[in-house]
């Protein structure tokens, strides 16, 4: 058993299963036909090379989804500053047994909050060319750790 990928057609043949094969087929590995469609699950387009051998190409993000992207890393690095100050077994210690060390704690917690929502902001308005250097982790908002 071979399999063969074949640019005209954009599909993959087997020679098992198929008899007459496409004059541009071009064998390839099990290992590359399985590594192709896992990338291809995961986003990826599977075209062509220049020898007729099949790449994968990865699209290009759009704007939105490079703020979204973006946007997920300052979430991620608040909960990372958030659980510094309290990981979450103190928060509901804190809210089960109120005190001053407490609510200074959970005043910390806001304040990340304040300045997550706020890069967050910065990072709806920010040019597509700037997306990409936008120091998120070493932002003059967030508190000092």
């Amino acid at each position: 058993m071979a399999i063969f990928y074949s640019a005209a057609a954009g599909a993959f043949f087997d020679d098992a299963n198929h008899k007459t094969l496409p004059a541009d087929a071009v064998q390839i590995s099990a290992t590359r036909h399985r590594a192709l469609l896992n990338a291809q699950a995961t986003g990826g387009i599977i075209t062509a090379g220049a020898d007729g051998k099949p790449r994968i190409v990865r699209p290009r993000a759009g704007i939105a989804e490079q703020r979204a992207r973006l946007v997920r890393q300052v979430k991620r690095e608040a909960a990372r500053r958030i659980d510094a100050v309290s990981p979450i077994w103190r928060q509901l210690n804190d809210s089960r047994a109120p005190s001053s060390e407490g609510a200074a704690r959970f005043a910390a917690i806001d304040a990340i909050r304040a300045a997550s929502n706020a890069i967050e902001g910065e990072v709806s308005a920010l040019p597509a060319a700037a997306i990409s250097a936008f120091a998120f982790a070493h932002h003059p908002l967030w508190p000092a750790e």
